[in-house]
C-alpha cells in the first residue's frame, strides 16, 4: 500500500511537472482578482468617496455591496472566465497521458492502482488552483480592509463569494475530467466538456422554443417541467445559480446579527432557489461527476489512447444525441434571427443535421474519406429531425385545436395581455421583491373562476379562429383581434394553458362579465395595489398635457384615492375601450429596487401614471372640483401660438412573414385661419390607447405650440 508520505511525494512531483500551470495560475489569479480589485477601489475611492461628495454614504454602500462579487467574477466576467479556464487546464494537463499510448503504458506500469493515479493527479490539480486563489482572495480582502471597505458583514459575504469561485472551478474541473475519461484525444475531450457544459440548457430551451415557434396556442406555463428544473438543467445554469446564490444579498437582513443573517441567508430564497438548495445540488453534481470519472477510468481500456472515444461502441449513440438537438437548435436560431418562416427553419435544420453528422464522423476518424461512414446513425439522426419537424409543422396531434370538454373542467382563468399596455401597476416602474410586476390572473387562486361560461366561449372562439387561421398579424380583420391566455383547471387536478386570438368585442364582453365580481375587478385595477402611505404627491393632467401638482393635505389625498376606487368599482368596462378620458391622475411613489437588480437602495421618487378620469367618474371629478381643480376639456384658442396639422394616407400590406405592415405618407400644413384652428381644437381630446388597443391607426395628428410654452404638444385626431 502506498504510504501517506509517498502520496505527498507523488503530488509534489506532479505539481513540479506542471509547474508552468501553477505559475500561470498564480499570475492570472493575482492580476485578475487582487490587482484589478485594488485598481477599481483606488479609482472609486478617489472620486466617489471624497469628503465633498453629497452621496458619499450611498456610494460607500454600493462599493461594499459589490466588493464580494469582485472575488469570483460576478462583478466582472473576465476573472470568472479565467477561473473556468484554469478548471479546464487543470483537468486536461493532469490526465493528458491518457491520450498518449506510450505515456499510458508508462503510468499504468507504475506500482499504483488506477484509483491512486487518479487521486494524485486530481489532488495536485486542485491544489494548483485553490492555493493561489485563496491567497489572492485573502490579499484582496486585506487590501479592502486597508481602504476601509471590509466590515464584519462584508468579510462574511466575501468568504462566501470565494466559496462560489471554488465551486465554479470544481464544476468545470470535474466536468472536464469526466470528458477526458470518455475520450482518447485532447481535442475531442475539450469538445466533449463543452458539450456537457451546455447540453441540458440547449435541450431545455429547445423543448420550449420549438413548441412556441410551431404552435400558435402554446403558452410558456405549459413547460412546467422545464421551469421546475430551470437553473439546474446544465452545469452552465448551475454555475449561474452558484454565483448568484453566493454573491448577491438581500439588504433586508443587514440589521440582523451575524449568526441570524447567515442563517436567514442560507435558507432565504434568492430568485427561485435558496442557497441551501443551490449548494446541495452543486455538491451532488460534483460528487456524481467525480464518481463517474473514477468509475470510467477503472473501466477504460489502455488501448483507447489516440481514439476519438474511449469506448467505440458509444460513437453512434453520442452522434445521434448531439446531432439531433443541435441541428434543431441551429435551425431555430438561424431562422429566428432572420425572421424566416417555418419552411426555412425546417430546411436549415435538415441541412444542419447532415453537416453535423459529417463533422462528427470527421472528428471520430480525422479522415475526409470517412465523412459519410456510420450510415445507420446518420439516417436515424436525419429521420429524427425530419420526424420532429413534420409532427410540429403539421400539428399531427392537434395541439392547436385541442379543447377540453366543459364538463371535465373544475375552473378556468383568463388573462388579456393588451390590458398591461393600458394599466400601469406600481411594480412596473418600481421593482419590489414582495409583489409581482403585474397581477398574475392565471396563477392567482382567487382568479380561478368556477363560473367560467364566458371564458369557455372565448376558448371555443379561439379554437375556431385557429382552424380558420384568424390571427392578429396576417388577416384582413387583424385590427379586431386580441391575444388572450386561458388556464384550464381539470377536475383531475391538471392545469393546461393556451393562448388564443379572439375578436376584441368578444373579449370585451367576457371581461365586462368577469368584472361583475368585485374581487376580480380589484385585481385588475392598479389603484388597489397602491400603498397610500407611500404616495408623496398626486398630479393632474388634462387636455393641455401639463401635469399639475395638487396641493392636498394627507387626508384630502387619501379621500381622492378612495373616491377613485369607488369610481373604478362602478365603471363600465366598455367605457375604457370606447370613451376617451377627460384627464389623468399620476402618483409619486418611492423607487424600490429588487435585490440582484441593483446593489443600492434608491431614495428617489418616480411617477406612476395612467389613473384615467372618465366623465362617468363622478366621485373623483366632484372631489377635484371641491379642492379647486377643474379639468379643462378644450384648449382655448387664445392660448395657442401655432397649429400644425399632419394628415396621413395609411395603407396596409401583408409581408412575406404574414405580418401586417402599415405604411403612411404624411402631409403637414400650418393652420392660420381662426375658423380652421377653432375647428381643429374642438376635435382635440385627451387621447389614450383603449384598454384593448385601437383597431386602426389615427389618420391625422396635430402639433400645438402654446404661447407660454417653448415645446409643442402632439395630439391624435379621430
Amino acid at each position: 500500500m502506498t504510504s501517506k508520505i509517498s502520496y505527498s511525494k507523488f503530488i509534489k512531483e506532479d505539481i513540479r511537472h506542471r509547474g508552468w500551470l501553477a505559475a500561470l495560475s498564480c499570475v492570472i489569479l493575482l492580476l485578475s482578482v487582487t490587482v484589478s480589485t485594488m485598481l477599481l477601489l483606488e479609482t472609486s475611492l478617489s472620486s466617489e468617496l471624497s469628503s465633498d461628495n453629497p452621496n458619499r454614504a450611498e456610494q460607500l454602500m454600493v462599493i461594499r455591496n459589490t466588493f464580494p462579487a469582485m472575488l469570483n467574477g460576478s462583478y466582472n466576467m473576465f476573472p470568472l472566465l479565467l477561473i473556468l479556464l484554469l478548471g479546464v487546464l487543470a483537468a486536461v494537463t493532469g490526465f493528458s497521458y491518457l491520450h498518449s499510448k506510450e505515456k499510458t503504458d508508462f503510468y499504468h506500469s507504475l506500482p499504483l492502482s488506477r484509483q491512486q493515479l487518479f487521486a494524485i493527479s486530481y489532488l495536485s490539480g486542485l491544489l494548483i488552483f485553490t492555493v493561489p486563489y485563496l491567497a489572492a482572495g485573502l490579499l484582496t480582502i486585506l487590501a479592502g480592509s486597508v481602504y476601509g471597505i471590509v466590515t464584519a458583514s462584508v468579510l462574511g459575504k466575501s468568504l462566501l463569494a470565494m466559496l462560489g469561485g471554488i465551486l465554479g472551478f470544481l464544476l468545470l474541473y470535474h466536468l472536464t475530467l469526466f470528458a477526458m475519461m470518455l475520450t482518447g484525444k485532447i481535442v475531442t475531450g475539450i469538445l466533449a466538456a463543452a458539450t456537457l457544459f451546455v447540453y441540458g440548457s440547449i435541450a431545455g430551451a429547445l423543448a420550449r422554443n420549438l413548441a412556441s415557434y410551431f404552435f400558435s396556442t402554446y403558452h410558456a406555463q405549459n413547460a412546467w417541467l422545464s421551469d421546475m428544473l430551470y437553473g439546474f438543467r446544465s452545469p452552465l445554469e448551475i454555475l449561474g445559480q452558484i454565483l448568484g446564490g453566493t454573491t448577491y444579498f438581500d439588504n433586508q437582513y443587514h440589521s440582523a446579527n451575524a449568526m441570524t443573517y447567515y442563517t436567514l441567508r442560507f435558507f432565504n430564497v434568492s430568485d427561485t432557489r435558496s442557497l441551501a438548495a443551490i449548494l446541495a445540488v452543486t455538491v451532488t453534481v460534483l460528487a456524481a461527476t467525480l464518481f463517474l470519472s473514477v468509475l470510467v477510468y477503472k473501466k477504460r481500456p489502455s488501448e483507447a489512447a489516440g481514439n476519438a472515444l474511449a469506448f467505440p461502441w458509444t460513437a453512434p449513440f453520442i452522434k445521434v444525441m448531439i446531432s439531433v438537438p443541435t441541428a434543431l437548435f441551429l435551425g431555430l436560431l438561424i431562422g429566428s434571427m432572420y425572421g424566416s418562416g417555418a419552411k426555412w427553419v425546417i430546411l436549415i435544420s435538415i441541412l444542419m443535421v447532415i453537416l453535423l453528422c459529417a463533422l462528427i464522423e470527421f472528428i471520430y476518424h480525422m479522415d475526409l474519406r470517412q465523412l459519410f461512414s456510420g450510415k445507420v446513425s446518420s439516417i436515424l439522426s436525419f429521420l429524427a429531425v425530419a420526424g420532429i419537424l413534420c409532427i410540429l409543422h403539421f400539428d399531427v396531434f392537434g395541439y392547436d385545436t385541442w379543447l377540453p370538454e366543459e364538463s371535465s373542467l373544475e375552473s378556468m382563468a383568463l388573462d388579456i395581455s393588451q390590458i398591461y399596455s393600458y394599466f400601469c401597476y406600481p411594480n412596473t416602474v418600481a421593482y419590489n421583491v414582495n409583489q409581482p410586476l403585474n397581477p398574475n390572473l392565471l396563477e392567482d387562486e382567487d382568479s380561478q373562476l368556477q363560473d367560467f361560461s364566458a371564458i369557455y366561449e372565448l376558448a371555443q372562439e379561439g379554437v375556431e379562429n385557429q382552424r380558420a387561421n384568424f390571427n392578429e398579424t396576417g388577416n384582413q380583420d387583424a385590427e379586431e383581434a386580441v391575444s388572450i391566455s386561458i388556464r384550464y383547471n381539470k377536475k383531475s387536478g391538471k392545469s393546461v394553458y393556451r393562448i388564443y386570438t379572439v375578436r376584441k368585442e368578444h373579449a370585451l364582453t367576457a371581461l365586462s362579465a368577469l368584472c361583475q365580481d368585485e374581487s376580480y375587478r380589484k385585481k385588475l385595477f392598479p389603484i388597489f395595489y397602491v400603498d397610500y402611505d407611500s404616495v408623496s404627491a398626486v398630479r393632474l393632467t388634462d387636455v393641455y398635457q401639463r401635469p399639475e401638482l395638487l396641493e392636498l393635505t394627507r387626508a384630502q389625498q387619501d379621500a381622492l384615492l378612495d373616491a377613485y376606487k369607488q369610481d373604478v368599482m362602478k365603471a363600465d368596462i366598455r367605457d375604457l375601450q370606447y370613451e376617451m378620458p377627460a384627464g389623468e391622475l399620476s402618483l409619486d411613489i418611492p423607487e424600490t429596487m429588487q435585490p440582484g437588480i441593483s446593489v443600492y437602495s434608491s431614495k428617489y421618487n418616480i411617477t406612476l401614471p395612467n389613473f384615467y378620469l372618465y366623465e362617468s367618474y363622478e366621485n373623483s371629478l366632484a372631489l377635484l372640483e371641491k379642492y379647486g381643480y377643474t379639468i379643462r376639456r378644450r384648449i382655448d384658442p387664445e392660448d395657442v401660438a401655432q397649429v400644425t396639422l399632419s394628415e396621413a394616407d395609411f395603407s396596409k400590406t401583408v409581408d412575406a412573414y404574414e405580418s401586417a405592415v402599415w405604411t403612411a405618407e404624411s402631409q403637414e400644413s400650418i393652420l392660420t385661419e381662426p375658423d380652421e384652428i377653432e375647428h381643429i381644437l374642438s376635435q382635440i381630446q385627451y387621447t389614450v390607447l383603449p384598454i384593448l388597443g385601437r383597431e386602426k391607426p389615427f389618420l391625422r395628428s396635430v402639433e400645438i405650440l402654446l404661447k407660454d410654452g417653448p415645446d409643442p404638444t402632439y395630439y391624435a385626431l379621430p
